[in-house]
């Protein structure tokens, strides 16, 4: 390998672009600007969060590894999932997991997504040179299991966003369980959502010894720039990533005690969850209200909108307003989606978006 051949085999991954840093928008403007386009929790607040934070450094000697931060971590974790703590692996963010399963792949195997899905999923099958087969949701976005089973055939991998990113809904139980049932390999559930949604299926990972669930502290803990995350599947499947593929001390000992702090937290979380999906319902119907938008119903902090308009002008015309929102493709077609935020944030995104629209 060298640098030429690495970046040969690397020409056909796309790099992931962020949206532009909120001081490249200002650009000297006295402007505020509305970040809605990462799907991260506004209902926190910042002070809460900092000072959950404050504490976790306060109590942390950075100049040893972490001791048993972990564990007590990883306690926390089962019991509020109501699983053993066997059966939970702490990761750096939900990314971590992705990038450990694409790993274990071989060049020729194939993973099926349910699609459209997490462009990290796509962007991981590039990266280790595996095929990717798109499993694609019906016009409703409904989830048709006979069908993704059968194209998931050969597969070493199935991945399945419960709930949907970017569509936002999430699939009926029984055809997710039907689903885990049918495939021979591993399938990677990705729950990342899953505070906002009707269920989880943390509790199956004990019935099905190939069911790996992918969970987050970025959405529902407002932890996104911590980077903390984690996986429950089966103790057996745990203790092999972690012990056999893992690398020792993957997250800090800082981040591992931010995290257990936020756990503590978690009465004050759900209200912040409560509320978000308050803020949702609301969202969806005031754009719905919009002339030429259709918002699609959502069971996760986003809700995802197509425009009569062309996209890259509404697009345009929010950026230059100072809410940044995502663009997204689903079957072909752009959409964007936004960030579910407190109600003064939500009105005025939905202000500058008739503004937009107009």
């Amino acid at each position: 390998m060298n640098t030429k051949s690495l970046s040969e085999a690397a020409r056909d991954i796309k790099p992931y672009r962020p949206a532009p840093p909120i001081r490249e928008i200002v650009k000297g403007q006295d402007m505020c600007v509305l970040k809605l386009n990462s799907n991260e929790n506004l209902f926190l607040s910042r002070k809460q969060v900092q000072e959950v934070l404050l504490e976790a450094a306060y109590e942390t000697d950075p100049r040893i590894y972490p001791q048993d931060e972990e564990q007590q971590l990883r306690q926390q974790i089962a019991k509020l999932n109501k699983i053993e703590s066997d059966q939970v692996m702490i990761t750096t963010g939900g990314d971590q997991l992705i990038e450990l399963l694409f790993s274990l792949l071989s060049p020729g195997d194939s993973v099926t997504a349910v699609s459209p899905t997490f462009s990290m999923y796509p962007r991981a099958a590039k990266q280790r040179g595996v095929k990717l087969v798109e499993a694609m949701l019906d016009p409703d976005f409904s989830l048709n299991p006979e069908k993704t089973l059968e194209l998931a055939k050969g597969s070493a991998l199935l991945v399945i966003c419960n709930p949907n990113n970017p569509t936002g809904n999430q699939f009926p139980r029984e055809s997710v369980i039907k689903l885990i049932e049918g495939f021979d390999g591993l399938v990677l559930l990705d729950e990342a959502y899953q505070e906002y949604s009707e269920y989880s299926l943390a509790e199956l990972v004990s019935e099905y010894d190939n069911l790996v669930i992918l969970r987050t502290f970025s959405k529902a803990y407002g932890l996104a720039g911590l980077r903390l995350g984690y996986c429950i599947a089966c103790e057996a499947l745990v203790s092999t990533l972690r012990e056999k593929y893992m690398m020792p001390y993957p997250v800090s000992n800082l981040i591992l005690r931010a995290g257990i702090k936020m756990i503590e937290q978690a009465p004050t979380v759900l209200e912040a969850v409560m509320e978000a999906k308050q803020e949702r319902a609301w969202l969806t119907s005031e754009l719905n209200k919009v002339p030429g938008v259709e918002a699609f119903s959502s069971d996760a902090c986003f809700v995802l909108f197509k425009t009569e308009k062309p996209i890259t002008g509404v697009y345009e015309a929010l950026l230059s307003q100072g809410i940044i929102v995502s663009r997204q493709t689903v079957f072909g077609t752009e959409y964007l989606r936004v960030t579910v935020a407190p109600r003064k944030l939500g009105e005025r995104f939905i202000e500058a978006l008739r503004e937009a629209t107009r």
